[in-house]
């Protein structure tokens, strides 16, 4: 494995990101194997081609996340993986009050592979030769293929053994989102108002009618603030996360920001008007 990428590496992937675009998928398969080859879960995760793979896998004396990133060139790829693992100690590893003691890691790989090629990850190192048989390890293939549109991630999961627990998750990091906006003042609802918006880019006007009464907006879409916690950053916890600031049109005064994942769910802010602006977050039909 390489320890790094080197800038042209990067410079020719990003433009081959841009080349490919729309239209391009490609996908994660992945193994879970224990003790003599058997799978213990498997699944699949498949996406535009700047889908990341989140992989979680736990039991009752190790822990692993991961964050896999696909960087394309040409006919082979660089995968790169973040790793934090947690490994309970051994025989005598317990606190003053007989509880049992954690070891914590983290540490980052990158192999370079061809399409379709399998790579093998030992998530808590490889096993000497006179470890135990039951040494876990995930088998992780890589593909890509060409869609008729951009689609939605996929996310496809299998568990063999009960005793492990694997999480699987697509990481795209929202383009554009949908969302969708009304008022509300006791039991009024407006008309509501869809608009597509892009993160970062500059204000768009709303003009929303609540019982005859009109109220213009400005509103905008950003990015979350980065999270504190290195772990969260580099998992890309928030990566679905956007943020909807608000300023009242006619004053231009900032009116507050509603922050929420692109799950279809409702987040109310309050208006000096006394109104309540209900948001909602989508992934845009065109994904």
């Amino acid at each position: 494995m390489r320890p790094s990428l080197s800038a042209s590496a990067l410079a020719a992937a990003a433009a081959l990101v841009v080349l490919q675009g729309p239209g391009t998928r490609v996908s994660y398969r992945v193994r879970v194997l224990g003790e003599g080859a058997r799978v213990l879960a498997s699944g699949s995760v498949s996406g535009p081609l700047e889908t990341d793979l989140r992989f979680a896998l736990r039991t009752d004396s190790a822990e692993v996340e991961v964050l896999f990133q696909v960087l394309p060139e040409g006919d082979s790829l660089s995968l790169s993986a973040e790793f934090f693992t947690k490994r309970r100690r051994g025989k005598g590893g317990r606190s003053r009050l007989g509880l049992p003691l954690w070891e914590h890691d983290s540490y980052r790989r990158v192999v370079r592979l061809a399409w379709g090629d399998t790579a093998r990850i030992y998530p808590f190192g490889r096993p000497r030769p006179d470890a135990r048989a039951s040494t876990l390890w995930v088998e992780l293939a890589l593909g890509r293929g060409f869609a008729g549109g951009e689609g939605r991630p996929a996310e496809e999961l299998q568990l063999v053994d009960p005793t492990v627990d694997v999480r699987l998750e697509a990481v795209v990091r929202p383009r554009r989102a949908r969302v969708i906006l009304n008022l509300v003042r006791g039991d009024t609802v407006s008309g509501p108002r869809p608009m597509d918006l892009v993160p970062e880019a500059p204000a768009r006007r709303v003009r929303l009618v609540l019982a005859g009464r009109a109220t213009t907006l400005d509103v905008g879409l950003a990015h979350p603030e980065p999270s504190r916690s290195a772990r969260d950053r580099v998992l890309a916890l928030d990566a679905d996360i956007v943020c909807l600031r608000v300023v009242a049109a006619q004053a231009a005064q900032p009116v507050g920001v509603l922050c929420g994942r692109l799950n279809n769910v409702a987040r109310r802010l309050a208006l000096p008007t006394g109104d309540t602006l209900v948001a909602t977050f989508a992934w845009p039909a065109g994904r």
